[in-house]
Order: structure tokens, then C-alpha cells, then sequence
């Protein structure tokens, strides 16, 4: 299977997702986005609005659109008053019924049926690495207000400006986030629905989703890239420092010994999630 393919989730996996859509409705009157039940799942955008999609009838569920993004309006719920977001909640969040486990927002049981299904989905699928990238972007999104450009989300990122402006493409093209282009000051925004996404929450679902093997090409694929910068960087000082008279066979020498100790340090280097 293509790692661009969305796996189906079965049966038990998708009914967690569905009832945690259904609860978060409840709490934000009745419609919701994709990027809503980011903060309560460790999944991809991808796997979450495969489920959402599944879920809609035209009468229950019906999906709209609103400001670029795909609304889910839950029509038993719709109009009700919007409470708080708070995810520090004491039950599951799922079956309502047991108690939560540990610093997740379902209980053991629920989380079981979770993360089995998402085990042998990681195997046959990319999800882990677009899941890296896609909560670290709307986590940074929820702490700022009103759009944003790639430089505000990337400053507070582990991705070069480059790296965060094509993500953000790649999630524009699957309608996570809008993208804006002033054509007269020549540059392009983004808006992102408004959610909330604690930072506990974030350390929690990365924790999770940072355990498949597929999310550990993301962060090779980030190391390699400073790693290539670095190197860039020095070889660049050496033809600087030459050109102050320096002696090349020193310079060259010199470069030799430090660029493979700066390269085995940043590919130990283990990246923490953004902090606040």
C-alpha cells in the first residue's frame, strides 16, 4: 500500500473515534473539524477524517463547508451552547464509563483497541510521519490568533522555513488549514480552525505517535537536512578564513576533524517538542 494511502481502520479502532468526534461535538456545539479531535487522538489527520467521512448519513451527520474547511455537523447536537474545550476530564472520553489511563483521555480498553488497529495500520502506511509533523503545526497554530505565515510557525518549529512552508502546502491541499495570498504585499498567510490543544496533550499524543517506525524517517529526514546545513556552513567559513590568508592544508585539516563530530552530535541529538 502507498504510504499516501488511508487505511480503513476496523471496526473497534473507528468506534473510539467516532464516539470521541461525538462527545467533543457535544462540547463545541454540535460542529466540528478534523482538527478538532487532534488534541484527543494520536492519529494522522488523515485516519481521523476517514472515520469522520464514514460517519456521515445526511441525516445524523452531515458534512458542510465553511471558510475552506469541511465542517461535521452533528444534528442532534448542532445548536447547543458550547462549553469549555478542557481536556482535563476524569473518565473516558469514549465509552464515558471507565476511568482514563494515565495521561491518556480513554480508558485502558478503549486505548487497546486504539492502538492495536493503529499498529498494523503504521505497518502497511506513512501515517506516523504526516501524524509528526501535522500536531507539531497545529500546535504552534493554537497558541497564536488570527493567520499566520510560514516564518511565525517555523521560528517556534523544528523545521527550517523552507520545510515548513511545504508542509503547510501539503496540509492546505487537504483543506486542514487555508491558504492566503496578498497580492499586494506579496505574501501568503495561513488560518487554521480555531482549537485548543494543550501542551500536555501534545507531549502525550507525540509520545504515542513518535513509538511507530514510520514517524522515525520524519526526524532522519530532519537530521539529515542540518546536518547538510551545517556542513554547508563550515565550508563556507573555510573558504572565508582562506581568503583571510589563512593556510588551506590547516583549514582543510581543521574541517576533517570537526565536521564529523558536529555531524555524530546532531544525529545523537534527540529533538524535544516545541515548549512554550
Amino acid at each position: 500500500m502507498s504510504s499516501d494511502a488511508i487505511p480503513i481502520l476496523n471496526e473497534s479502532a473507528a468506534n473510539v473515534v467516532e464516539n470521541i468526534a461525538y462527545q467533543v461535538a457535544q462540547r463545541n456545539g454540535g460542529v466540528i473539524t478534523v482538527n478538532h479531535l487532534t488534541p484527543y487522538l494520536p492519529l494522522s489527520l488523515g485516519l481521523i477524517r476517514s472515520c469522520l467521512d464514514n460517519m456521515v448519513d445526511g441525516h445524523t451527520v452531515i458534512t458542510n463547508e465553511k471558510d475552506g474547511f469541511p465542517l461535521y455537523e452533528f444534528t442532534q447536537t448542532k445548536g447547543a451552547k458550547a462549553e469549555n474545550h478542557d481536556v482535563n476530564i476524569q473518565s473516558c472520553l469514549s465509552c464515558t464509563i471507565n476511568p482514563r489511563s494515565g495521561d491518556h483521555m480513554i480508558c485502558q480498553e478503549c486505548l487497546d483497541a486504539l492502538e492495536g488497529e493503529l499498529n498494523r495500520a503504521a505497518e502497511s502506511t506513512g501515517w506516523p510521519a504526516r501524524a509528526v509533523y501535522e500536531h507539531e503545526i497545529l500546535y504552534l497554530a493554537s497558541r497564536q490568533i488570527g493567520p499566520l505565515n510560514a516564518a511565525d510557525l517555523a521560528g517556534y518549529s523544528r523545521y527550517t522555513l523552507k520545510r515548513m512552508q511545504k508542509k503547510l502546502k501539503a496540509m492546505a491541499l487537504k483543506h486542514y488549514l487555508t491558504q492566503h495570498l496578498d497580492q499586494t504585499a506579496a505574501t501568503v498567510t495561513y488560518k487554521f480552525p480555531q482549537i485548543l490543544y494543550p501542551k500536555e496533550a501534545f507531549k502525550r499524543n507525540m509520545g504515542v505517535i513518535r513509538r511507530y517506525p514510520a514517524s522515525v524517517a520524519e526526524e532522519m529526514e530532519l537530521k539529515i537536512i542540518r546536518i547538510i546545513l551545517c556542513l554547508a556552513g563550515m565550508l563556507a567559513a573555510v573558504f572565508v578564513f582562506a581568503l583571510l590568508r589563512i593556510p588551506l592544508p590547516v583549514l582543510i585539516v581543521c574541517f576533517l576533524i570537526i565536521a564529523p563530530i558536529v555531524a555524530i552530535r546532531i544525529w545523537r541529538h534527540k529533538d524535544k517538542p516545541p515548549e512554550e
